[in-house]
């Protein structure tokens, strides 16, 4: 069952919010209703951007696929967090900027390099005053990806379980932080293996290949059932 924080209950009129256009809050303002068109949705419970890593798409697993580099993410595919990110969904980690050695990345300023080393010792728990974040959310709809079209927008939920250790029912939306998927949700339980590599999303899942960052913040929630 999915759950979600109660809604305030005060009776205190709210701020119109500030995605809405600048003429709806200024109508909702008097008390009038004002219905404003997006050019996308908002997804109910929250939303992610969820990308095939540009690194792991341009490996030739993924090119001679037989579906000529066409991955379908079915919905219920669950993501864990994984780190603080440095880019976008699609390359998190920054590769693109990569020292030739590995060991740190090209064009940024010695300021942003040590942030960056900073989070990476608390992300590998090297920071002992740095709790990181027990979280995961799960895709409520399908998506298909390509490497004409790495990444798409999505809804999602926050997954709770006591098995899993993921406590977080609400998911802020953070460009600095990355999930990477985990598993598959099947009547509320996890299964964490990817074991077909004739599946081109359980062979791009197993080797990591597809990264989310949360969009909207996720506010609704799903706890897992016990494996035993």
């Amino acid at each position: 069952m999915l759950t979600h924080p109660a809604a305030s209950r005060s009776g205190k009129r709210q701020d119109p919010p500030d995605w809405l256009p600048a003429a709806c809050r200024a109508v909702m303002a008097m008390g009038a209703i004002c219905v404003a068109l997006s050019a996308r949705p908002a997804w109910a419970g929250g939303e992610i951007e969820l990308c095939l890593d540009q690194h792991m798409a341009n490996d030739s697993f993924v090119q001679n696929t037989p579906t000529h580099g066409s991955i379908h993410v079915p919905a219920g595919t669950a993501l864990n967090y994984a780190g603080h990110a440095f880019g976008p969904a699609a390359d998190p980690l920054d590769r693109a900027h990569a020292a030739p050695d590995g060991d740190g990345w090209r064009d940024i300023s010695p300021t942003e390099e040590a942030r960056r080393r900073q989070l990476q010792m608390e992300d590998i728990g090297g920071d002992g005053d740095y709790h990181r974040p027990q979280a995961a959310l799960m895709t409520s709809t399908a998506v298909t990806l390509s490497q004409a079209h790495p990444c798409a927008r999505t809804g999602a939920v926050a997954l709770l379980s006591d098995d899993w250790t993921w406590t977080m029912d609400t998911i802020p939306a953070r460009p600095d932080m990355y999930f990477q998927v985990y598993g598959t949700v099947t009547n509320d339980q996890l299964d964490p293996t990817f074991n077909n590599d004739a599946d081109p999303f359980q062979r791009i899942a197993a080797r990591g290949g597809l990264n989310a960052i949360v969009t909207q913040t996720i506010d609704q929630s799903l706890p897992l059932r016990s494996g035993d």
